[in-house]
């Protein structure tokens, strides 16, 4: 499923002093490396990540997944010269679908957009062909679709359109201070946290929003932590909030892709609380000019309806 690293971009990173084994060192481009800014446009900074890396250890690699949805991304550090050399700079929004082959490595993401800084365009909307053409090539499959726009400098970000306002979500973070926490807890991630709530058999099916801002996960290169909230919608028998703030906080050694992170939170879901509905956003908080900002709910049925019998002219 993976997208090989281009010779040229090996040419391109030898030039800026990032050795071969860091560039490839387990699969993650130019993650780890000490590069230098480039100073021309160059689409092959670009390095895929194959989603199915993150899936394996959840058990979903080589298989269609059994949710859907898309990853937000806002990159606040695009900048490019307009036809007469004017700089620009704008909030980037880009919005791949979930079940693409390929993810973009974040890093070599942001030196790809730094390639565009001397760069002319003749208009914002080349700008924006340029950026989903190549973007396109690194995600993989002839139909991948990416949807992109461009706003003003001081735009606080984007999630997926379908995620109601975060305002209306309800902070369970408190729910564990009346509790001793046991140090393991925090040592090894454990979804069977997850639990339905006292009595949640017996009642009505309940609709909520949750959040918790406890997120913490390591990054799967550099080791270093990766801060986000965990925005979760679901209808379905009554979720112990208690248990799902102790899965969450679990993860806080966790060597995990965003991506595969909310994947992990919401598999645990599911299975710990059987919803007819739900929705799990991430919004990780933004490394390297950029934030990541995946969503993941059940897969809608798909019904057909047989195209009506035509008898043949002949």
């Amino acid at each position: 499923l993976g997208k090989a690293l281009p010779t040229g971009a090996r040419r391109h990173w030898h030039s800026m002093d990032a050795t071969p084994s860091k560039v490839d060192a387990g699969g993650f481009g130019v993650l780890g490396a000490v590069c230098r800014t480039p100073e021309r446009y160059d689409p092959s900074i670009l390095f895929p990540v194959p989603r199915d890396r993150g899936r394996m250890p959840l058990g979903l690699a080589g298989a269609p997944p059994p949710f859907e949805g898309e990853d937000v991304w806002n990159a606040y550090e695009l900048s490019w010269l307009s036809r007469n050399g004017v700089p620009r700079r704008h909030v980037l929004e880009m919005r791949m679908p979930c079940d693409s082959p390929n993810i973009v490595e974040s890093k070599s993401l942001k030196l790809y957009l730094n390639s565009l800084n001397h760069k002319r365009f003749e208009s914002a909307d080349q700008l924006l062909v340029t950026i989903r053409s190549d973007l396109k090539t690194v995600l993989g499959g002839w139909w991948m679709g990416v949807d992109i726009a461009l706003h003003e400098h001081d735009h606080p970000g984007s999630v997926c359109a379908r995620v109601p306002p975060l305002s209306s979500f309800e902070c369970i973070d408190a729910t564990l201070d009346d509790e001793e926490l046991d140090a393991d807890v925090l040592d090894t991630p454990d979804a069977s946290h997850v639990r339905l709530a006292m009595g949640a058999a017996e009642e009505e099916p309940v609709r909520e929003r949750l959040v918790t801002h406890q997120l913490r996960t390591l990054c799967p290169v550099a080791h270093q932590p990766d801060w986000g909230s965990v925005y979760i919608e679901y209808e379905g028998p009554r979720l112990d909030r208690g248990s799902i703030l102790k899965f969450v906080v679990s993860l806080r050694k966790a060597v995990s892709l965003h991506e595969a992170t909310i994947e992990r939170i919401w598999l645990a879901l599911r299975e710990g609380g059987q919803p007819t509905e739900l929705r799990v956003t991430g919004r990780f908080m933004r490394r390297g000019g950029i934030d990541i900002n995946p969503t993941r709910e059940l897969r809608k049925p798909v019904t057909t309806t047989p195209a009506p019998f035509q008898r043949s002219s002949d």
